[in-house]
């Protein structure tokens, strides 16, 4: 999934599109897994919960305003590197 997308499911998601939502667990998915195969059996389903927890709040959290436009990320990037 490119940034772009996940920005635009980002942006439903905010608006309470719960289709968004799971697509953003989904692009998590595999992640979540790995973690949970370094917890022991009897944890998994407690971590499995709390990381979809904290990729809510994290969801909501994201200040939607605050993320700068192509020009503004550019700018930014003149005379680094």
């Amino acid at each position: 999934m490119t940034n772009a997308r996940l920005y635009k499911l980002l942006q439903q998601a905010k608006q309470s599109d719960e289709e968004a939502l799971e697509l953003i667990f989904s692009q998590f998915e595999k992640k979540i897994e790995a973690e949970l195969r370094q917890t022991p059996f009897e944890y998994r389903d407690d971590l499995r919960q709390e990381l979809y927890v904290k990729i809510l709040e994290a969801v909501e959290k994201y200040n939607m305003e605050e993320v700068p436009n192509f020009e503004q990320f550019i700018g930014g990037k003149k005379g680094k590197g």
